[in-house]
């Protein structure tokens, strides 16, 4: 690899200029930033990782340059996976006025009879990757995931690479204050993490589907609102613990690197990833919400019929409650606010709740909970069929849901051992299983394109199997194995 790297690095011309764009790319797994910088490649790591817990991170890098033409030699000699240019990113934001009883939402998903049942855990955290909060807010303050290792003093008490990051991180000044930069869409932030988890049963303002359940603020936007680094931010979620993340932001644009993050973080690190799926009133796939790995989330009214903003597309999963969401906003006022900015943001608040009443439940099967218990909409929505996933949330319903029964293949764990990982296609599995049932692997891209299929009997309680598939293209990949009982999934790099 460093003698191509040689062959390329004459090729390098360096234009310092305000032209210059950082480039998000991915390294072949074999390099490092050494290689590249002694060859005049100038890249920083994209994201903050623990090198031994955390390698496949390391791949991340950012190139800043005007002049692409040796980013595309790279990638064609394999030193580099891929390349993207910035894209175009929103956070999904339509301010509304009160026009229904406020917060008829909590009804609609019959919240009060799922509290009957379950009202959380102050330690189960749902990561609002968004514009920052106010946390002063009375409503507020209460439910942040404090951070209480790592007080203000300008140290890095725990040692997570975060200086005082007791409230949260700001990807978008790099410090450790979350706070939103001012009212109206600057705000968006502090109104998706009270429609999440605000305070609950506290006699003030407005209440929220995690009720005990807390959030922790991820500001990836810079102080005039534009998104920052989203990839870092869910990144920096799953680290601090969070066990759901909310993304209520998308691009038309599909990310490769957007892809690998968030399989990552749902494979390896168990979180369940949600996202609105946007407010341009099409059919149309917007990411990171398409993705099969997230429960992608359009708006309904109160009566169950789309908005008209919400978009819809066959590859999004569940509708939710998103026209006049009373919430709390900052300075301690409250406002309400529609589209699937929200609807996400109310998904989110319930995947929580769940994730704290059922804790041995991983994130696939809360996310079968979710899928498998919904209302019915489509009555009256004839003209969005299977357009507006399978039905409204009902977190009710998803709590009382009997998953052994209805959903046994939904269990996904680790049990898979892979090794080499990554590799150039070649793979040593081991798992448990049982003698004599028969089972069916596959493996999947992150668009949850089918790659390769097999079926084979178990012949003994750990099945040993070498998988080859090394005529496909490099990029993550996911292993699934089913049997009538179960079913696991893990992650793959092919290089």
């Amino acid at each position: 690899m460093k003698i191509r790297l040689l062959l390329f690095s004459f090729f390098i011309l360096h234009f310092i200029h305000a032209q210059d764009v950082p480039y998000l790319a991915r390294l072949h797994p074999g390099l490092t930033l050494n290689d590249l910088s002694e060859h005049g490649v100038q890249a920083k790591y994209a994201y903050n990782f623990d090198p031994v817990k955390q390698p496949f991170l390391a791949s991340f890098i950012y190139i800043n340059t005007s002049n692409t033409s040796f980013l595309d030699d790279l990638k064609a000699s394999g030193v580099l996976l891929y390349f993207e240019y910035p894209r175009t990113q929103q956070l999904y934001f339509e301010p509304s006025d009160p026009s229904f009883s406020l917060q008829w939402h909590l009804d609609k998903i019959m919240a009060p009879d799922a509290w009957d049942i379950a009202q959380g855990d102050s330690s189960f955290v749902v990561a609002v990757v968004d514009s920052g909060v106010d946390y002063m807010h009375d409503d507020l303050k209460d439910n942040l995931a404090y951070n209480y290792d790592d007080p203000i003093n300008g140290l890095d008490d725990d040692n997570d690479g975060y200086i005082d990051n007791y409230y949260g991180w700001d990807f978008g000044s790099n410090d450790h204050d979350p706070m939103v930069d001012g009212t109206n869409f600057l705000a968006h932030g502090s109104s998706i993490c009270g429609v999440a988890a605000a305070s609950t049963n506290n006699a003030i303002g407005a209440a929220s589907p995690a009720f005990n359940c807390r959030y922790l603020p991820v500001k990836i936007t810079n102080s005039v609102g534009y998104l920052i680094d989203t990839n870092a931010g869910i990144l920096y979620g799953a680290q601090m613990g969070a066990q759901v993340i909310n993304c209520s932001f998308g691009s038309l644009e599909f990310s490769q690197a957007e892809a690998d993050v968030i399989q990552y973080v749902t494979d390896s690190m168990d979180v369940l990833v949600v996202a609105s799926a946007g407010n341009e009133g099409l059919n149309t796939d917007v990411f990171p919400a398409a993705l099969s790995d997230v429960i992608g989330v359009c708006a309904l009214d109160e009566n169950d019929q789309k908005i008209p903003v919400s978009n819809y597309s066959e590859n999004f999963d569940i509708a939710a409650p998103g026209a006049s969401i009373y919430s709390p906003y900052v300075q301690n006022q409250y406002g309400s606010n529609s589209g699937t900015s929200v609807a996400a943001a109310i998904v989110s608040g319930s995947a929580i709740l769940l994730r704290s009443h059922f804790p041995t439940e991983n994130a696939a099967q809360i996310k079968a909970r979710l899928l498998n218990s919904l209302d019915d909409i489509y009555s009256v929505n004839q003209d969005y069929q299977n357009l507006l996933g399978a039905g409204r949330l009902n977190l009710a319903s998803a709590l009382a849901f009997d998953l052994q029964t209805n959903d046994t293949e939904s269990a996904k764990n680790s049990d898979i051992s892979v090794f080499p990982n990554p590799s150039s296609g070649q793979f040593h599995l081991t798992f448990p299983s049982h003698t004599g049932m028969e089972y069916q692997l596959y493996v999947f891209d992150v668009l949850g394109k089918l790659y390769y299929r097999e079926n084979f009997f178990a012949t003994e309680e750990n099945v040993y199997k070498v998988l080859s598939i090394k005529d496909i293209n490099r990029g993550y990949y996911t292993i699934q194995i089913i049997d009538p009982q179960c079913k696991m999934n893990t992650g793959i790099m092919i290089y």
